[in-house]
């Protein structure tokens, strides 16, 4: 038997960009850094602000 598929609302647009944080010490093992970005929260189904961070 197949599952129905979930319908979700649709999002609300996402807001202005907000200023960006300035760059920080690379740790170890990081190489890679990731600008500040809107994320949808998908648990309280808002937009919400992720400051810039390092990554892989």
């Amino acid at each position: 038997m197949i599952k129905p598929r979930r319908i979700r609302p649709p999002r609300p647009p996402k807001p202005v960009d907000r200023l960006q944080n300035m760059r920080t010490i690379r740790p170890l093992g990081k190489t890679k850094w990731v600008r500040a970005h809107w994320r949808w929260d998908y648990d309280r189904h808002a937009w919400e602000w992720v400051l810039g961070h390092w990554s892989k």
